[in-house]
């Protein structure tokens, strides 16, 4: 099976990098290639805040939601209130993990209840951070999400009761198979990354898929996905170690 590829953006709010991201928009316009869009339904932090206030937000999301986008819920406030590195152990910071039951309800809930209100919200949660645990997946499964975007391997899995999609990198890297969640942050971006991000969109259009079409992807050869996904929980973390002791 030749790779696929999902494209997914974090941090999506009203004061976001618009400059950057319109480019990504026009070219999902015109190769009608479906987006996966993290959304904040409540902003409140300030390292989002790059660009001028977009007042028509919400009716870009559901103009989004109108062209089948994937509107995943990206937390609640996107404040990072505790040092946990959750499940997939990517970061030491957390909107949700370490927190306990009644508190990571209170934020989804709320989060949940403003897409709700917006008419965008889909059962599709991406945690800030990647960080979440048991905790968040119990949460998560009785506000009745089924998907979350994350997770080691190149295939989808169950990790409790969600089905995860993978996310290993943030640049179009791949291993010539399975199925690759490109995740973008557009308000760090340099404009060369742009640039080569676009080109590769471009060149790999027919490659794109919608994370809703991914969800439904298996492996075609039996024990090759777990395996995958031991391998690059391993290595990811290791990598992912040095880089927190470098920072530290």
């Amino acid at each position: 099976m030749t790779p696929k590829f999902i494209l997914r953006f974090d941090d999506i709010s009203p004061n976001m990098a618009w400059s950057k991201f319109s480019a990504f928009d026009a070219l999902s316009r015109e190769f009608n290639i479906p987006l996966l869009l993290g959304v904040v339904p409540k902003c409140l932090d300030p390292k989002l805040a790059v660009e001028p206030v977009r007042h028509d937000f919400w009716d870009v999301v559901r103009d989004w939601s109108a062209r089948g986008c994937t509107i995943a819920q990206h937390g609640y406030t996107h404040q990072y209130v505790t040092r946990c590195r959750g499940i997939l152990g990517v970061g030491n910071k957390s909107e949700l993990a370490g927190l306990p039951y009644e508190e990571q309800l209170s934020k989804l809930v709320e989060g949940k209840k403003i897409l709700v209100q917006q008419g965008v919200w889909q059962p599709v949660f991406m945690a800030p951070a990647h960080s979440f645990d048991e905790v968040t997946l119990q949460v998560l499964k009785e506000l009745n999400f089924l998907h979350i975007t994350d997770g080691y391997g190149v295939y989808p899995y169950d990790i409790g009761s969600l089905r995860a999609v993978p996310q290993l990198f943030s640049a179009p890297k791949h291993f010539g198979f399975g199925v690759y969640t490109i995740c973008l942050h557009v308000n760090n971006m340099t404009q060369r990354q742009v640039e080569n991000t676009l080109h590769f969109v471009r060149q790999h259009k027919d490659r794109f898929i919608s994370f809703n079409d991914a969800v439904n992807i298996s492996c075609p050869v039996p024990g090759i996905s777990l395996a995958i996904r031991v391998i690059t929980t391993c290595v990811l973390r290791k990598i992912r170690n040095l880089r927190l002791a470098k920072a530290d």
